[in-house]
């Protein structure tokens, strides 16, 4: 059986290294996988390799090449057989307007993301654990 995964758009370098690492010490059980820009966001969505095996979860940064966050967001939530899986908005933003906005556009979640990596380590397995382990998405769309 494959192991969970969780989708992460992020386009800063850094912060994927970061993340990288806090799953592999932090979160052995659950897979991570990059895309770094909106546009093939979306694209991926669209592929078979995608639809046969979807994330648990997506995490998403706002501030995104070739097509922002938010309007990726927008584009899953108008997508039926996309529109279930949860998006977590993790973003260095913490602006009352975007967060008003990735809620009103049917974002499941809105963190900041952490400044330190002593936090990421903290607050990522929590995210990912709750996500991927107690939620209870429904297995098809209604």
């Amino acid at each position: 059986m494959k192991k969970p995964y969780v989708l992460s758009v992020e386009d800063n370098r850094s912060d994927i290294a970061l993340m990288e690492r806090v799953f592999e010490k932090e979160i052995p059980d659950c897979d991570v996988q990059y895309i770094e820009d909106g546009e093939s966001a979306i694209q991926y969505f669209e592929t078979m390799q995608f639809s046969d095996n979807p994330p648990k979860c997506i995490l998403m940064d706002i501030k995104l090449p070739k097509m922002n966050g938010l309007e990726v967001l927008d584009y899953l939530r108008n997508k039926k057989k996309v529109k279930n899986i949860p998006v977590i908005i993790l973003s260095s933003s913490d602006r009352p307007e975007e967060i008003v906005e990735t809620y009103a556009l049917g974002g499941n979640s809105y963190v900041e993301k952490p400044k330190t990596y002593t936090d990421l380590k903290e607050q990522l397995p929590k995210i990912i654990q709750y996500w991927t382990t107690f939620n209870k998405a429904p297995l098809k769309v209604f």
